[in-house]
């Protein structure tokens, strides 16, 4: 099997039903200011800020039949992925490959500005696993 170094955690991903919402009772609680973006082609507006050094970020649906809809249509408001970044994510995906556990992309996406994919929920028993490496 393929081996790697897990760097540490970039993220923890939710899924809300209201952003908006969801960031004031964040904000008000923390004391913290979320950033907030669109990402057109995710189908996805998400605010995002640090807690004690970890990133949270709130993902909310922007079209009906984006992932994060599907996943709060048969989940519910929650945790959807924990997202790490690792040293080299060929080796990453190779790892869950033969593990026997399928990748969501073909081909790896560049997302904050790292090479991305997903282990899918289904088989991770809820929580989708994020990897995020360096491009090469």
């Amino acid at each position: 099997m393929e081996t790697f170094n897990t760097k540490g955690v970039h993220h923890l991903g939710f899924v809300v039903a209201n952003l908006d919402e969801t960031l004031k009772a964040w904000e008000t609680l923390f004391g913290v200011k979320a950033e907030i973006k669109v990402n057109p082609d995710l189908q996805v507006r998400l605010g995002a800020f640090d807690i004690a050094g970890i990133r949270f970020v709130f993902n909310e649906s922007t079209h009906p039949d984006s992932r994060w809809a599907k996943f709060l249509e048969e989940n519910g408001e929650g945790l959807e992925h924990i997202a790490f970044e690792v040293d080299d994510i060929e080796k990453a995906a190779g790892a869950a490959i033969a593990a026997g556990l399928p990748l969501r992309f073909a081909e790896h996406k560049l997302i904050h500005g790292l090479l991305t994919n997903f282990v899918d929920q289904s088989k991770m028993h809820g929580t989708a696993v994020e990897f995020m490496g360096p491009e090469r």
